[in-house]
């Protein structure tokens, strides 16, 4: 049978959209927050904060897993409120973990993507219910696994028709002490070549220091990864999870700026998004317009119309400060190429009906 994950041959990747943000098209879009939400004033707090520095997505753990069972185990569905409101407030999807079947509905519902904790890899049960969700699903390799069983856990999301997965690489044991694990960056070439799906790193637990998530993240957008997750805390050393590799909102500030993905830019980004959008439905419009010329025997080219429109174009564009002979050149284009889809669409389908 042939496997969902894999090329099969096909060169075209997937891209898998969260809110606004589309991992495998989008220039290292960044998962920002918390490894636990602690309280509604943290993750405001870091939502603001990672919503300034650029961050695409919010993170927050509800359901912690931990080799301690004395560890924090996470607020549960009051943190899932929490994370809820906190990324709507701050214009932000979210992400949290799912740790158990009988939480993923709950879970669903309160958050846009669900993470695949690296220990939860190879429940396969878990792996089901979630790809039912239709959820976008960040599966974190397991710290064993090989790449090969990293993406058989992916077919198993896949099986539920639910190719909405974002691949993350967080690190694997190996031998090597002087790190918590091993952050395996050549799994993103090896990826690139064998799966579709879009694939992000998240070096702060596998780094075991703040201090170096930032080279890690570095490496991992120069071997070609789609994104970052980080840990963010406004007091690493006062959290409630491990504190070792949380960095703080200025940390978080100065590794958005040396990737290039500041606030600036991402908001710049969205802009564009909604310039096309506008443009699409604008489009859609006109060819209505076209298709009711046509049946009522009135040419395309009504240059009044134009000239009218022209008018109140040059008119805003002064209101705002933008100079109209430019902006009129602009919108001389878009007229120009709607009148040639009126044209082509008079001469095909809309003089067969």
């Amino acid at each position: 049978m042939e496997r969902r994950a894999l090329r099969n041959g096909s060169t075209t990747n997937t891209i898998v959209e969260v809110g606004l943000t589309r991992f495998g098209q989008d220039p290292f879009p960044t998962i920002a927050g918390p490894r636990a939400v602690e309280s509604e004033e943290q993750i405001r707090a870091i939502a603001e904060a990672v919503s300034e520095g650029g961050a695409a997505v919010l993170r927050g753990g509800v359901f912690e897993s931990s080799a301690s069972p004395y560890a924090f185990p996470g607020l549960g569905e009051p943190g899932l409120r929490l994370l809820r409101d906190a990324g709507a407030e701050f214009g932000l999807p979210t992400v949290t973990k799912a740790l158990e079947p009988k939480d993923v509905d709950l879970v669903a519902s309160h958050v846009d993507m669900i993470h695949v904790d690296p220990r939860s890899m190879q429940n396969f049960e878990l792996l089901r219910v979630i790809g039912q969700t239709g959820k976008p699903v960040l599966l974190e390799r397991g710290g064993s696994a090989t790449v090969d069983e990293w993406l058989w856990a992916a077919e198993y999301v896949l099986a539920e028709d639910n190719d909405r997965i974002v691949l993350c690489e967080g690190g694997i044991r190996t031998f090597e002490h002087s790190t918590r694990a091993t952050l395996d960056l050549s799994s993103i070439p090896v990826l690139k070549e064998t799966s579709h799906l879009p694939v992000i790193v998240a070096p702060s637990a596998a780094a075991g220091s703040r201090t170096r998530i930032r080279p890690l993240a570095l490496a991992a957008q120069g071997v070609g990864a789609d994104g970052l997750m980080v840990e963010v805390h406004p007091d690493p050393m006062g959290a409630r999870t491990e504190v070792s590799h949380q960095i703080t909102f200025e940390m978080f500030t100065d590794l958005m700026d040396a990737l290039g993905v500041n606030r600036v830019r991402h908001n710049i980004d969205l802009i564009n998004r909604d310039l096309v959008r506008l443009l699409a439905r604008r489009h859609r419009m006109v060819m209505r317009i076209g298709q009711l010329k046509a049946e009522r025997g009135m040419p395309v080219h009504v240059p009044e119309r134009e000239e009218e429109l022209l008018a109140i174009v040059r008119q805003e564009a002064e209101r705002h400060g933008l100079d109209p002979a430019e902006v009129e050149r602009i919108f001389e284009l878009i007229l120009a190429q709607a009148r040639e889809k009126q044209r082509q669409e008079r001469a095909g389908s809309w003089s067969q009906a």
